[in-house]
């Protein structure tokens, strides 16, 4: 499944005056001069280790040749990402500072966290959404449930003794844990941890029984039986795991979860440096043995346009807002 699809029809109608704002308003000593004349430095807001680190470090040395300068990823970690965003966002928008996001800090922390520093409408110019993965509904091996259907059943016998771990608030494994409580009709407390590795270690020790996490920063824990998945939080079954069932083929419908990948500038570059590192991005998407990575860690590579990208927040925080709003235990200061 390609997300992408749904957006193309419309998107060019939506956030022009957004894109204008953004990215063709930019500082004049940016504009005229060759870009770029030094390293670029590329910000992961997440921990080493997940997806979007191992993204951000996949595509940096591809996206550096293309360009003629070094990209260094740097990663900046908290707030469920929101710390990684307010650093790119409060850089000079000149092209030196870019990063890579996800649904969450790029689209709809403001619902869940008070007091944010950014907007992610106003303060981000967008330059692609490149990939997307599905959320795997992982326990431990040792889980005695086989199926989804038995780990709801389990559940169900013992409301508000199973947890499900995720990489902070307001992350797409957060809300994919909401979304299956929402669609399977049972309690669970979540537990936010910082990152996937946390989470993770979480999961295998037993704090937490299941855990909504991507596939790409799993594969080796999953290869080698200590996690097994129970079912994708999709529509259609994920290449990676063609043995899987999704949670509609397990019984469980709503509970449908991608996750997106998107690399983005502060507000204000210049449209041509925003061009110019969406061209890049391309050529490192190109590689076959980029796309080969990607794909064998669960991402389905894409390249969007950036006003596909800034449609897709838009429908992301009109979709989730009100969810989020309805579910007041996932609000935090």
């Amino acid at each position: 499944m390609n997300p992408l699809a749904t957006w193309r029809s419309t998107a060019a109608v939506v956030l022009g005056t957004l894109l204008i704002a953004g990215m063709a308003i930019g500082p004049a000593a940016a504009q005229g001069q060759a870009w770029p004349t030094k390293p670029i430095r590329l910000v992961a807001p997440f921990p080493p280790g997940s997806s979007i680190d191992l993204i951000a470090r996949l595509l940096a040395q591809p996206m550096a040749d293309a360009l003629g300068q070094p990209i260094v990823v740097e990663n900046k970690v908290g707030a469920g990402g929101n710390v990684g965003v307010d650093s790119v966002v409060k850089s000079p928008p000149d092209g030196y500072t870019i990063g890579i996001g996800a649904r969450g800090p790029l689209a709809i922390n403001p619902f869940l966290v008070d007091g944010m520093s950014y907007d992610p409408v106003k303060d981000v110019a967008p330059i692609a959404v490149f990939g997307s993965s599905a959320i795997v509904l992982w326990v431990r091996a040792e889980n005695p449930a086989k199926t989804l259907q038995e780990f709801v059943a389990q559940a169900k016998a013992q409301p508000g003794k199973f947890n499900y771990a995720s990489d902070g608030i307001g992350t797409t494994n957060h809300l994919g844990g909401e979304a299956l409580k929402s669609a399977a009709k049972i309690d669970l407390v979540h537990v936010p941890y910082k990152g996937t590795a946390e989470a993770m270690t979480a999961l295998l020790q037993g704090d937490v029984q299941i855990f909504p996490g991507g596939l790409p920063p799993l594969v080796g824990l999953y290869k080698a039986g200590k996690i097994r998945p129970l079912a994708t939080a999709m529509t259609t079954r994920e290449p990676q795991l063609p043995d899987v069932p999704t949670t509609g083929e397990a019984g469980i419908v709503g509970a449908e979860m991608y996750a997106w990948f998107a690399m983005f500038a502060p507000a204000g570059t210049p449209a041509e440096i925003i061009a110019k590192i969406r061209a890049a991005l391309k050529s490192a998407l190109d590689k076959p043995e980029v796309r080969d990575t990607l794909v064998s860690r669960g991402i389905t590579p894409q390249l969007s346009t950036p006003q596909e990208m800034a449609k897709l927040v838009l429908d992301e925080r009109a979709k989730w807002g009100p969810v989020i709003q309805a579910t007041k235990a996932m609000k935090t200061n």
